[in-house]
């Protein structure tokens, strides 16, 4: 079928067309077309030839009845009647297909082509034919008897064991003394010479980087809430603790006030 639409030369012209109502109805509300067309995201020009009931301007009559629905609902009025008139005014055309069947004429060929072609085919059979005998029935040359493997070699005969010679006593010597075992060291002083010691305390988490004087990193690490953490080395110590309002310092056995120190919740100082 044929989407395309034809109008009738016996319609009866009394009744209105589909476009003339949405015209009349547009009149109606006070709304020009180039409002409807900007509104229905249409071009104004379809618009005008929906009204004009000029559907040949238009792309098919799905598209059309889509239009007339979209243009009623725009101008809240019930599509149906347009849509009866659309069916009432315009009718399909018929699309026709000739199913005859038709001769398709072949060129006459003399008797001799005739000949050689069913030559051919009556080879081409044949070869079919043998190929299938050949892969159908005649069993293929047996494969050559292996030789049978040689024998294994005889294990060689066990070599005679000769009783060992019981060898002569020697001279037992004297084991060496005990050494007295070496005193342990004594256990190192609590700091080593020279050096500080810094405890530091965690309420919360924080992050700590400690600094000798050589500048050697004696800490840098993130330290979970409740542990704790003690530091020994060479003063004057650089210090740099994050989170420092959850952290207790204790440096050389007395404890270090951070708050002068804390910006932004950050203490940077050095411990002399």
């Amino acid at each position: 079928m044929n989407d395309e639409l034809v109008t009738p030369p016996t319609q009866d012209s009394a009744e209105p067309g589909p476009g003339a109502m949405l015209a009349r109805a547009r009149a109606q509300r006070k709304m020009g077309v180039a409002e409807v067309a900007e509104r229905l995201k249409y071009a104004q020009r379809q618009i005008e030839a929906l009204e004009a009931d000029d559907f040949g301007s238009l792309p098919g009559l799905t598209i059309i009845r889509g239009m007339i629905r979209g243009y009623a609902k725009l101008l809240d009025v019930d599509p149906a009647p347009i849509l009866g008139a659309l069916d009432r005014r315009n009718i399909p055309s018929q699309a026709t297909v000739d199913l005859r069947t038709q001769r398709i004429p072949f060129p006459e060929g003399n008797g001799r082509a005739t000949w050689v072609y069913g030559a051919l085919s009556i080879v081409v059979l044949v070869a079919v034919v043998a190929v299938l005998y050949e892969w159908q029935f005649v069993e293929p040359a047996p494969a050559p008897a292996q030789a049978p493997a040689s024998p294994p070699a005889p294990a060689p005969a066990p070599a005679a064991v000769i009783p060992p010679q019981p060898a002569a006593a020697a001279p037992q010597e004297p084991a060496p003394a005990e050494q007295p075992a070496p005193a342990q060291a004594s256990a190192p002083a609590e700091t080593q010479e020279g050096q500080k010691r810094v405890r530091l305390e965690f309420q919360n988490e924080s992050w700590v980087e400690i600094k000798d004087r050589q500048g050697n990193t004696l800490m840098s690490q993130l330290n979970p809430a409740g542990s704790q953490k003690t530091v020994e080395g060479a003063p004057p110590l650089s210090v740099v603790i994050g989170n420092a309002s959850n952290v207790r310092v204790t440096y050389d056995g007395a404890v270090f006030d951070l708050k002068p120190y804390t910006k932004v919740d950050v203490a940077r100082f050095t411990l002399e």
